[in-house]
């Protein structure tokens, strides 16, 4: 915000657009959590973020020195991927079709896990004209291994 003086008036708060975009990853694990732990916040550009969506798969990379970090979020089977809130997603692997539920994907370094227990909210997905995802911000819990297990939780927020 901009403080500025109208003539008079006295001061008015004028929103100024940003020619910066904004690309943070963050994630905070519960003890025992997987495959996922401790706390990160990663942001471009000192860290690289990638975000695409391919097949019905919203795919966000994190690349930061020595790690790596990827989130796969998808809507259930014959649904497109939207802005709402998707409960009871399981693991989907990379190459695996579909579910009938909706599905998540989280590896970090190569560790991932097989039988994820997740919800996630998709509270803007912006795409340009040619259908590229260009703004996403997005927020998921995350278990490993059961639904109670202890959870990961995370954020992102990408404008391109």
């Amino acid at each position: 915000m901009v403080l500025s003086a109208a003539a008079g008036l006295g001061l008015a708060l004028v929103p100024v657009a940003s020619a910066d975009p904004v690309q943070t990853v963050a994630y905070t694990s519960e003890d025992g959590a997987w495959p996922l732990e401790g706390s990160a916040r990663y942001s471009a550009p000192g860290d690289e973020i990638a975000v695409w969506e391919r097949d019905g798969v919203l795919k966000i990379d994190v690349q930061s020195g020595l790690k790596d970090l990827r989130v796969e979020l998808s809507a259930p089977a014959g649904e497109a991927l939207h802005t709402g809130t998707y409960t009871g997603a399981r693991f989907r692997g990379q190459s695996d079709p579909a579910l009938s539920t909706p599905g998540i994907f989280v590896v970090s370094t190569y560790f991932g896990c097989g039988d994820d227990y997740a919800d996630f909210t998709i509270s803007r997905l912006d795409k340009d004209a040619d259908g590229r995802t260009t703004g996403v911000d997005a927020t998921f819990v995350q278990h490993c291994g059961s639904p109670d297990g202890p959870a990961t939780r995370g954020e992102v927020h990408f404008t391109a």
